[in-house]
């Protein structure tokens, strides 16, 4: 496995755990764009459509459903973070 893609994927991980723990801390989504994170789930279910089709290994699979469910978890914590304020 290169360590590059690995670096990558957790860094792109982290990021998703920050900002969702971001938005439950201070149960605010000032200056965070639904339309962004709806467009970011988009280019998610997009991209990733050989989910469906092709397997290439399990850390591929497991990937890339953990960003379209991370790009799901944004846009529903952005949803709370709105109705909330």
């Amino acid at each position: 496995m290169n360590v590059w893609r690995l670096a990558g994927d957790l860094s792109h991980l982290a990021s998703f755990f920050f900002l969702i723990n971001r938005l439950r801390q201070k149960r605010t989504a000032q200056g965070l764009s639904l339309k962004t994170q709806e467009l970011y789930l988009l280019v998610f279910l997009t991209r990733y459509l050989d989910l469906f089709t092709n397997f290439h290994s399990v850390y591929n699979t497991l990937m890339k459903v953990i960003y379209i469910a991370g790009a799901c978890g944004r846009r529903r914590e952005k949803e709370w973070g709105e109705a909330a304020a």
